[in-house]
């Protein structure tokens, strides 16, 4: 049997222009999907992911929710790869340029996924009315090498909430030790790309 699904994804840019060359770069993503028919869900490739170099770059890719489910606990391979039916993702960026092809940026990613059906193999990952409480958020700084045929990106980014701690404790500022070796290795997150997340 064919799967059967309905997916729906929008993406929205703004450009602020600074002065000189200081940009200040936004974007909302938002989708949904849903399966019906013969399918129970959507096929894997065609779910929603969180985390990586274009997206919520303080967390590894694929490992974000669903909700406040924490894959890390139940997966013992190397790589996460958690998915759902619902994303929503916002991410502002400050750019400027620094010397000659060198250019900076500051940045602040927010979002998560979700399941639209409850799953008692992922308790928390079902999309609630205070879906806003499991919001994972990333801050960072980044340098640009523009060699204008290809732009490389390096960005270095932590967490700054976690949506799988516990309520009350999401919030992880205070926790912040960058002279800390096990919290730097738990925590920065390098990425290397080409091209502008956005």
């Amino acid at each position: 049997p064919f799967s059967q699904f309905v997916k729906v994804e929008n993406e929205f840019r703004h450009y602020l222009q600074l002065g000189g060359e200081r940009q200040l770069a936004s974007r909302i993503i938002a989708g949904a999907g849903f399966a019906y028919g013969n399918s129970n869900e959507m096929p894997f490739i065609k779910q929603f992911f969180n985390g990586g170099t274009n997206s919520i770059r303080a967390f590894r890719a694929r490992s974000i929710g669903p909700g406040s489910f924490d894959g890390s606990t139940t997966t013992n391979t190397f790589l996460a790869d958690q998915s759902g039916d619902l994303k929503l993702e916002f991410s502002t960026e400050y750019r400027a340029k620094i010397y000659d092809i060198v250019k900076g940026a500051l940045f602040v990613d927010a979002g998560n996924i979700w399941l639209l059906k409850d799953n008692p193999d992922k308790p928390g990952a079902q999309f609630s009315k205070d879906f806003f409480k499991e919001l994972a958020v990333g801050v960072g700084a980044g340098l640009r090498f523009d060699f204008s045929f290809l732009v490389l990106r390096t960005d270095l980014a932590f967490p700054i909430r976690k949506p799988y701690l516990q309520e009350g404790d999401r919030w992880v500022l205070d926790q912040i030790s960058f002279g800390n070796g096990s919290w730097r290795k738990e925590n920065l997150v390098f990425n290397l790309a080409i091209g502008y997340p956005f």
